[in-house]
């Protein structure tokens, strides 16, 4: 029996409203993020996505939500397929980042009701994205296109909430906000070397950076 989606698309979290940045926690290997995890969440960056790229990343996963409870917003980048979504909801994952758009991907999401982000750079990717139930359309990698494509694109689209990542600098934060970003995505240029075991007050000083750059573009 075909399974019914529900009528409307989930909406993003409160936390990704309010603070605007998601921490991509993309790593070789699990051994680091949860101090890093801890780091960024004391810090006020609350969203955090781990990647199924990182080796071990379901069980950190699982591992994270156990430690950090409500305190942080956490879910699971690099999702491929419907089984790869199944498997990150079942981990506890709270949103789901695709790094192009699978509809059956999206469907797992919608019918979970939970906030999913899939990926594509032109417009038509874009909107095909958005018109299957995305939460909101992530451009990537948004650092090949910059802040004027993303102008352009919701000029006709309004309507379609869009959350660059992708090669973007803590620096550009504000650029992308205002020219209308939902939330922006930081990888490595957040995390630096606090993935490998490095200076975690780095990564507390860059987080509060791109918050502080959330908060200046807003105002």
């Amino acid at each position: 029996m075909t399974q019914t989606l529900p009528a409307h698309r989930a909406e993003p979290a409160e936390a990704l409203l309010r603070t605007g940045v998601v921490a991509v926690l993309r790593a070789d290997t699990a051994e680091h993020l949860l101090p890093a995890a801890r780091t960024l969440a004391d810090a006020g960056l609350v969203c955090l996505e781990l990647t199924l790229t990182t080796p071990g990343a379901l069980d950190a996963l699982e591992g994270l939500r156990k430690d950090l409870g409500d305190a942080a917003d956490l879910g699971m980048g690099s999702v491929r397929s419907a089984g790869e979504a199944r498997r990150s909801l079942d981990a506890g994952a709270g949103f789901l980042v695709s790094p192009g758009f699978r509809a059956d991907v999206v469907a797992v999401a919608r019918q979970a009701g939970v906030p999913v982000y899939p990926a594509g750079l032109t417009p038509t990717e874009l909107a095909a994205a958005w018109d299957a139930g995305a939460t909101a359309v992530k451009l990537f990698p948004a650092s090949t296109v910059g802040p004027a494509h993303l102008k352009a694109f919701t000029d006709p689209y309004p309507d379609v909430r869009v959350m660059p990542s992708g090669g973007i600098g803590v620096d550009d934060v504000g650029t992308w906000i205002r020219a209308g970003a939902l939330a922006v995505g930081l990888g490595g240029a957040l995390s630096g070397d606090a993935l490998a075991g490095g200076d975690l007050g780095a990564l507390a000083d860059r987080a509060r950076r791109a918050l502080d750059a959330v908060a200046g573009a807003r105002s």
